[in-house]
């Protein structure tokens, strides 16, 4: 009775949190809502939009309209997953394998179509690449023409999310008539929209798929992203209705448009900023729980996340992304009175560090932290990092007293495969970073489950832990910004707590 109590808390507060957060229903097909072309700004260029083995980041957002998986993440609910271009799948008893039945009438953007034979072409590339992806997957067999099983060399919860991320659909016919690099900027898939224009730098321009296989969609006659990379410029094209949408905000330039006539601003919790060291050497004050406890009530989060956000990033104080607060934790608050007593007990006053930072965004928050740990006696030197140098820095072990100002990836209502990637034994994430005795154990009960709402347990279990032990000290969530005109209707930026628009039922009231 307390196991079905304490399951019960766990679904009511995430469910909570997920209608705090915004995350509704899909709207049904429906009478009275008109096409027209969305015109959209994205605020970063297209790259390789149509090879699935090279989409990277941003890029997913150009073509989550035009390429499909075999299955999706839920839209509503936690960690689960729903049909897409497979209409059903099982596990084996034994867990070596997945059977996925495929949808029937599917075709390609370029008539050929989509069966058992397209999917398992499609697959195998994944399997001959031996990525990090899908690593799992060892073969495919076609068991009849809308059957496939998909054979594993091993299971656990994340395996259902890499084919809900991986399992990108092109057509077969496009890639051997016109080879690889042409299929890299030409995405041939079985979405609402297809490939019309791509010019780099410029715009990519996207039309609707007359034979789409979900009767009466899309309603939109096309959609396209246009590339205008002054935000000034973009907030005038927005006001004078040159544009409907703008993806990827920046919060100054959310901040302006926020009280601006015919204009939605609509937020989205995205990457976690956190600040990390090496609490595994011993010579490091940071292997001290103390010093770690100090450097969080040094830091006043909701101040922080204001000033820097604009009023759009909120403060975070929990370790695994996305839970919920109600885990058991109790936030540790700006305190630096705390935190000096703190440094003295562990006999390291006037400590000296380096704080390592992405060059750009993240200029004013180094600053800031700089000021809030001279306060309490710690001397910061800020130190930038280029960008793809920095990303190379996340990857090792931080050395002696230094800071890195870095991030954790994931999504509101995907918990397990973050949780996963960013702490499995093996993660190339938070190298040098101790972790609490039992937490590996218990991650990996997480993961072993097919039950959501066991592995979710085990979550809150691990949050208590590695919280009370301040891991490292996580200080706000950045939220990823899109800006549209009140004639866009039922348009869904962010699918499922990422930024993956869904604009197949999306309209406008022109």
């Amino acid at each position: 009775m307390k196991k079905i109590l304490f399951i019960t808390l766990i679904l009511t507060v995430v469910c909570g949190f997920l209608l705090m957060n915004g995350i509704q229903p899909v709207m049904a097909a429906g009478k009275g809502k008109y096409g027209g072309i969305l015109k959209m700004n994205h605020s970063k260029p297209a790259g390789i939009i149509g090879n699935p083995l090279k989409i990277r980041g941003w890029n997913h957002e150009f073509i989550d309209n035009t390429l499909q998986t075999l299955i999706r993440p839920s839209h509503t609910e936690i960690d689960t997953y729903i049909p897409h271009l497979a209409t059903s799948w099982e596990l084996a008893p034994d867990k070596s394998y997945y059977i996925f039945k495929l949808r029937k009438g599917v075709t390609f953007h370029d008539g050929t179509p989509f069966n058992a034979e397209a999917a398992k072409w499609n697959l195998d590339m994944w399997v001959k690449a031996k990525r990090p992806q899908l690593k799992t997957l060892t073969s495919v067999d076609v068991i009849d023409d809308y059957t496939i099983r998909c054979n594993l060399s091993g299971w656990d919860a994340v395996t259902l999310r890499d084919f809900g991320r991986q399992s990108v659909m092109i057509s077969p016919t496009a890639w051997k008539k016109h080879g690889e690099k042409w299929i890299d900027y030409h995405p041939v898939g079985t979405g609402p929209f297809k490939l019309k224009e791509f010019k780099r730098n410029v715009h990519v321009k996207f039309v609707k798929f007359d034979d789409y296989w979900v009767k009466g969609y899309p309603y939109l006659d096309g959609i396209e992203f246009l590339q205008i990379p002054d935000p000034m410029t973009t907030i005038a094209s927005l006001k004078r209705g040159e544009i409907d949408a703008w993806m990827g905000v920046d919060p100054v330039s959310a901040a302006q448009l926020q009280n601006s006539k015919g204009l939605t601003i609509i937020p989205n919790p995205a990457i976690h900023n956190l600040l990390q060291f090496n609490s595994t050497d011993p010579k490091s004050p940071w292997a001290d729980r103390r010093m770690r406890e100090a450097l969080e009530y040094a830091i006043d989060k909701p101040a922080l996340a204001k000033s820097v956000g604009r009023g759009f990033f909120t403060p975070v104080y929990e370790i695994i992304h996305s839970i919920p607060q109600g885990a058991g934790t109790t936030p540790r608050q700006y305190d630096p009175e705390k935190a000096r007593q703190l440094i003295k007990a562990a006999g390291h006053e006037n400590l000296k560090v380096k704080l390592f930072f992405s060059v750009g965004p993240n200029q004013d928050a180094a600053v800031a932290i700089q000021a809030y740990l001279a306060e309490v006696g710690i001397n910061v030197e800020p130190t930038p990092i280029q960008g793809p140098a920095f990303h190379q820095k996340l990857f090792k072990p931080v050395v002696g007293s230094d800071i890195i100002f870095g991030n954790q990836r994931g999504a509101r209502n995907q918990m397990i495969g973050p949780a996963s990637e960013a702490f499995a034994p093996g993660s190339v994430f938070f190298q040098g970073l101790k972790k609490p005795a039992g937490f590996d154990d218990l991650l990996y009960k997480a993961l072993q489950q097919e039950d959501i709402r066991v592995s979710l347990k085990y979550l809150f279990q691990i949050e208590r832990l590695a919280y009370d032990d301040a891991m490292f000290v996580p200080v706000y969530a950045i939220k990823l910004i899109v800006a549209q005109s009140t004639a866009v209707k039922d348009a869904i930026w962010f699918w499922a707590g990422a930024p993956y628009p869904e604009l197949s039922g999306a309209w406008l009231d022109k």
